[in-house]
């Protein structure tokens, strides 16, 4: 091999490992699992699945039980996503903590709740005990869960199907027919303007009939806030076991961290007010970009580590906002994602598995 050849390998080398350690320290989440409600006991198996994440895409988690990270905003602003896992209760934090998380998510934060995160500060048009005592909690979230009953008995197994393709679905199965306990949403509080994602089949309630309560089966769905914030919500992670062995649902959750971390997770983010993003990363078969003005793009390049082109695409429809790259052919390793909208070129680094 020439020395030419060595250099140029030595630089990608030297440049790829620079990029993983700046990458490393540049998204940041702040893992949250407070309760003053019934208490799912999955804080340290759900800290320990996120911690895991971060090691694989390169994150760091910091977790919090008691909720002092709301101290200020100067602190919560550190964050690119603050996850409620599992939280629950009326009372976990206090009107000071309540505002900063507020002005947190108002001026572009990111909020992602897992399971009993729909049933803390519940709405007050909801039904039941625990209603009415932050309003801006449940309408940010996207809904309470109704009580009485809240869910189905136990963690039966139902299907599950997506309502539409997107990044945040990536890598799981379509139907996922998973064991969970699923809530119920119609005495409780729902906004409509949700964007679901997920939604289960009709389920069995605890009196073992069919019921209107169980009309709206949405699980999983994100909202766009006013302000540039971002919220995702699932229903599902009741059990222990979703934290530890369920791939599809570290897959669900994983897709939403990198969701919130955008550009600082090496995701892709593009100069001006529109954010183009890559999903999944690592990838297997499919990998998507997506954008606000993604039809503005002239060229999408895929390059190897030797600056080689092995794959070019381009938008099509005029207003198309997600693209889809079959790059199920690609050999396993690290390549450029290159995106060309005529005036600027952007790479993103992701890696294929």
């Amino acid at each position: 091999m020439s020395c030419f050849r060595i250099s140029v390998y030595l630089f990608l080398a030297a440049a790829i490992f620079c990029f993983s350690e700046s990458h490393a320290q540049s998204c940041r989440v702040l893992h949250y699992t407070e309760t003053s409600g019934f208490d799912h006991q999955t804080r340290s198996v759900s800290f320990a699945m996120f911690q895991q994440m971060g090691v694989q895409f390169g994150f760091i988690v910091d977790n919090d039980s008691t909720g002092q990270s709301f101290n200020s905003v100067s602190n919560l602003q550190q964050y690119n996503a603050v996850i409620f896992s599992n939280t629950s209760g009326d009372s976990i934090l206090d009107a000071v903590q309540k505002s900063n998380f507020e002005q947190y998510i108002n001026s572009g934060g990111t909020f992602i709740g897992i399971h009993a995160a729909s049933d803390t500060y519940r709405h007050s048009t909801a039904n039941g005990t625990n209603t009415g005592g932050w309003d801006w909690y449940a309408e940010m979230l996207g809904a309470s869960v109704q009580q009485n009953p809240n869910h189905v008995s136990g963690t039966p197994v139902y299907r599950i199907d997506a309502l539409v393709s997107h990044p945040l679905l990536a890598g799981i199965p379509n139907p996922w027919y998973k064991a969970e306990e699923y809530y119920y949403w119609e005495n409780g509080y729902f906004n409509s303007a949700n964007d679901v994602l997920q939604k289960v089949e009709q389920t069995v309630g605890p009196n073992n009939l069919v019921n209107s309560y169980d009309s709206a089966r949405a699980v999983t769905w994100y909202k766009i806030l006013p302000g540039g914030g971002k919220s995702f919500y699932t229903s599902l992670g009741h059990a222990v076991s979703n934290y530890t062995s369920d791939t599809s649902f570290y897959r669900l959750l994983s897709n939403a961290v990198l969701w919130a971390c955008d550009s600082a997770s090496g995701i892709g983010n593009f100069a001006g007010s529109e954010t183009i993003s890559i999903y999944p990363n690592p990838v297997a078969d499919k990998l998507y970009v997506i954008g606000y003005k993604l039809y503005d793009i002239a060229t999408v390049e895929i390059y190897n580590l030797i600056g080689n082109l092995i794959f070019s695409q381009k938008p099509t429809a005029s207003g198309q906002k997600l693209l889809t790259l079959n790059i199920s052919d690609l050999a396993s390793g690290i390549y450029f994602l290159r995106i060309n909208d005529g005036k600027n070129l952007r790479q993103i680094k992701f890696v294929k598995e």
